[in-house]
């Protein structure tokens, strides 16, 4: 998508979003979840404030938000006192999920609030701001509610900086605009079109957020959108006008630390991503030169470590927490890379019958009712009820739509006679929760019983992995009919196949 393109649909103003009856309206239509997550550090002077506005704005005027938690990373100024006092769940990062070792910084306090929040949708906002107001809210809750293919929505504003005792009205922002915007110009331009891609104030879907790492530091805001635009397109990302934002303006050497940090992620990720070659590893030193009162210069050293978390859904007390199976995280990249792929043949458990081209569905609900009903009457042993009852389950718990126009509904479910394996394809689309947001079009259906598990996961990975391949993507779903469906899935094996043994043979 091109930028221009991409600004003109993905541009909104948090005015479009009222009044606020109509989010809570949309959010009981769709039966939604919604956190705030506050990172605090030392924030003690406004934390009260913040807290309070959100409470009446968004849990007593309006019943849009069903939590406001704190993650915390060790002030000492009284904050945390503050907000209990405010009657919100108040968390100490390091005290969270400490199995997982130490670390210190916005970015793990952002990561951990995944972890603790409850809601589908998490809205994070900074703790310093001076003029807070429920826009900084309802801004960027507005498009996730209104238009579900969007995942993960930014801030933006005009930021004044204040300079002596006088405030400017422009001037704010200097490390995007001096650091951060020349950077993604020139390394990730489609990146281009967000107007403050530091911008504290963001929010995205579970779904979405919980399939991303999380750098702890300040580079989390940078990283978290060259990864989103590398795995899911531009598509489900935008941006919201939320005005004039005023907030505790820091100090050049503070700001020095914070650039520093940030073009490490920078840096870092332009070299995974193939666009330079780093010849030596980057620093974590910071070397500072400063004046003693002696009139001499000193070096002092300051660390800025910006580790990486993983993507929060491959955390094992997470998965235990939210439910999830192995057979959901089958279906993950990550957890493709480090699976080896079975020699088990797709091709085996597909029967010609079972493929439906002409689906007519347009929502995910009638696509897996309409599934269910077609399966049902081919006598597989378990009926209609059960088997939608069984894949929507599934679905609530962690959706199967995994991008690029791909779903991958499954389950295990007693009495069912064999294993089962189906195609639904819908030219039009179907409107299934995926991960992206975008429509999806080829839906493929995993069906075992609970004796078959190891035969039931091999099948899963294969298929997920052969689907990752956007050749093997369009010539199914460009299939005119159930001969050709069934002959390029199985070129398409014996290519991956064959492209494996030469990897194999290379290494």
């Amino acid at each position: 998508m091109h930028v221009q393109d991409w600004l003109n649909l993905r541009t909104f103003h948090h005015g479009q979003f009222e009044p606020m009856d109509n989010l809570v309206a949309y959010k009981n239509a769709r039966k939604t979840t919604i956190s705030i997550c506050l990172p605090t550090l030392n924030e003690a002077a406004t934390i009260g404030k913040i807290i309070r506005i959100l409470q009446r704005e968004f849990m007593q005027k309006h019943p849009l938000v069903d939590e406001i938690l704190v993650v915390d990373s060790g002030s000492t100024d009284g904050t945390v006192e503050v907000a209990r006092k405010m009657g919100v769940a108040v968390f100490t990062a390091h005290e969270v999920l400490p199995e997982l070792g130490p670390a210190r910084g916005k970015g793990e306090n952002l990561w951990k609030s995944l972890y603790l929040a409850r809601g589908d949708i998490l809205v994070w906002v900074d703790t310093d701001i001076v003029n807070f107001h429920p826009r900084f809210v309802s801004g960027l809750i507005g498009p996730l509610l209104t238009h579900p293919d969007i995942g993960f929505v930014k801030g933006f504003y005009r930021r004044p900086i204040k300079i002596g005792n006088k405030l400017q009205p422009t001037g704010g922002g200097r490390v995007t605009e001096i650091l951060v915007k020349p950077f993604l110009n020139l390394f990730f331009p489609e990146l281009a079109g967000f107007f403050q891609p530091l911008s504290g104030e963001y929010a995205g879907r579970r779904e979405l957020l919980e399939r991303l790492p999380f750098f702890t530091g300040y580079g989390v805001e940078t990283g978290l959108m060259i990864d989103v635009a590398d795995r899911f397109g531009l598509r489900p990302m935008a941006q919201v006008d939320l005005e004039v934002r005023v907030h505790r303006n820091q100090e050049l050497a503070a700001l020095r630390k914070m650039a520093f940090g940030i073009l490490h992620v920078l840096l870092s990720r332009a070299e995974q991503k193939g666009k330079l070659l780093l010849l030596e590893p980057l620093s974590h030193t910071l070397l500072n030169i400063e004046l003693t009162e002696f009139q001499r210069y000193r070096v002092n050293l300051q660390k800025v470590q910006e580790l990486e978390r993983p993507p929060m859904i491959l955390v094992d007390a997470y998965q235990q927490k939210r439910g999830i199976g192995e057979e959901d995280l089958i279906l993950l990249e990550e957890i493709q890379k480090t699976r080896a792929i079975p020699p088990l043949s797709i091709q085996n458990y597909l029967q010609p019958e079972l493929i439906w081209l002409n689906g007519t569905a347009r929502s995910r609900d009638e696509a897996l009712r309409d599934i269910s009903t077609r399966l049902a009457e081919m006598e597989i042993g378990v009926p209609r009820a059960k088997l939608f009852r069984e894949l929507l389950k599934r679905e609530e718990s962690l959706s199967t739509g995994i991008g690029e126009g791909i779903a991958i509904p499954h389950a295990r479910i007693p009495g069912l006679r064999q294993m089962v394996l189906a195609v639904y394809r819908s030219r039009s689309g179907v409107a299934f929760q995926a991960v992206d947001g975008a429509p999806v079009k080829l839906i493929f259906v995993v069906l075992a019983p609970p004796e078959e598990n190891n035969t039931y996961l091999e099948l899963l990975a294969n298929l997920a992995r052969l689907l990752r391949d956007p050749r093997i993507r369009r010539g199914l779903i460009q299939a005119p009919n159930r001969t050709t469906f069934v002959r390029m899935l199985k070129k398409a094996e014996v290519l991956k196949r064959f492209e494996r043994e030469l990897a194999a043979l290379e290494s």
